[in-house]
């Protein structure tokens, strides 16, 4: 079993097929960085690769760990993102762990309603990210575009709930 050490840092990263979000931890409670990186296809496509994109990221921040989420099923695009982000944290000799949805759900106890009630509570812990609030989501509208930042530090958070005792 691994044990968060004191100075820690740490990578959270909410893998989608064409982009993830991340949040970057020192210790549980500073956030040093967040964002979104984008692959998309197509006309539009991005130039840089996901794998390069993810092991600069790495390599920026010198990570202790890589914290992913554990999916019941994936896609095949994000099946492909995973395996390169493993493959760059085993260049790098990072450790990736994994958190299931049911732990990110136990670390938000009363929070835990939906994605926007547990960015509300990312927000507590973490006001620097309140600009950055995902507008409550509509049954006929797609998923906010910032969301991907709350659901990587929700599971950054969970991290260390579950492995800084």
């Amino acid at each position: 079993m691994h044990h968060a050490n004191k100075h820690e840092r740490i990578i959270a990263i909410d893998l989608r097929s064409s982009r993830f979000g991340f949040a970057v931890f020192e210790e549980s409670k500073r956030l040093l960085d967040w964002g979104i990186k984008n692959f998309r296809q197509g006309v539009n496509a991005v130039r840089i690769p996901a794998n390069v994109k993810l092991g600069d990221l790495m390599d920026e921040f010198l990570p202790n760990a890589v914290v992913l989420m554990r999916h019941e099923a994936e896609t095949k695009g994000r099946a492909g993102m995973r395996e390169a982000l493993i493959r760059e944290a085993k260049k790098r000799r990072i450790a990736v762990h994994f958190i299931s949805p049911r732990e990110v759900k136990s670390a938000f106890v009363g929070s835990n309603r939906n994605k926007y009630a547990v960015a509300a509570a990312v927000i507590k812990q973490f006001p620097e990210l309140a600009s950055r609030r995902p507008g409550e989501r509509k049954i006929w509208k797609p998923e906010d575009y910032v969301i991907k930042i709350f659901d990587a530090t929700a599971l950054g958070i969970t991290y260390f709930a579950r492995f800084a005792k």
